[in-house]
């Protein structure tokens, strides 16, 4: 589950109706009653859907149920799911860095999101060589990391927060010079604005199983 996407699945046990068709998923939202439902249907034996397009930190209630040329069959018992609450939507600030050999230290100020945001649960460092399209990435629960520099070149660094909602919002990358010897630090280098991307995550949700 994400900030605007559940998966619900569902186990189909009886054949009462026939051999279904495929299977409908109504949902709604909590303060709305379930005649304002929406629905998307399923083909064959298909036994999930994505439910796309939801508004974040909200509670939805479903239902599941069967058909087939001769018509629908009961409605399964209903479940609910609350969709995740966004994101941090600050970016990791004032990012400073010392650069020694082939590693770099940096460390950034925490990320503090708002009362609509999902906790911090830590960060994620990218850092790939300038020219190279791929990145590296590093995880820590703490406002630091040390980076490796393994080749001789300029590395571009960027930090984001990562929370149950998805990923935050990214730092201005900087570029980092790799050096075989001495130490420089970012009082010494300019920040660079680069583009950046971010992820969205998926939750499964067991629906219960229905008598038709």
């Amino acid at each position: 589950m994400s900030v605007s996407e559940i998966l619900v699945t569902w186990k189909h046990m009886t054949e009462s109706l026939g051999r279904p068709q495929g299977f409908e998923v109504g949902y709604w939202k909590d303060m709305e009653q379930e005649d304002t439902a929406e629905t998307v249907k399923t083909r064959g034996n298909e036994s999930f859907v994505i439910l796309t397009g939801l508004e974040g930190n909200t509670l939805y209630h479903f239902t599941v149920r069967a058909y087939n040329g001769a018509g629908y069959g009961p409605p399964s018992s209903e479940a609910s799911a609350t969709t995740k609450k966004s994101p941090p939507s600050q970016a990791p600030s004032n990012l400073r860095w010392e650069q020694q050999g082939s590693q770099v230290s940096l460390g950034w100020e925490p990320v503090k999101p708002l009362a609509n945001e999902s906790e911090v649960m830590g960060y994620k460092v990218f850092y790939r060589q300038e020219g190279h399209s791929n990145s590296e990435v590093i995880e820590t629960q703490k406002p630091q990391a040390v980076v490796p520099l393994p080749d001789a070149g300029v590395y571009i660094i960027e930090v984001l927060a990562y929370s149950e909602g998805g990923d935050g919002a990214p730092s201005s990358q900087i570029r980092v010079p790799s050096y075989s010897g001495g130490k420089i630090t970012s009082a010494q280098s300019a920040l660079h604005p680069v583009s950046t991307s971010s992820v969205t995550l998926i939750l499964a949700l067991m629906i219960p199983s229905a008598s038709w």
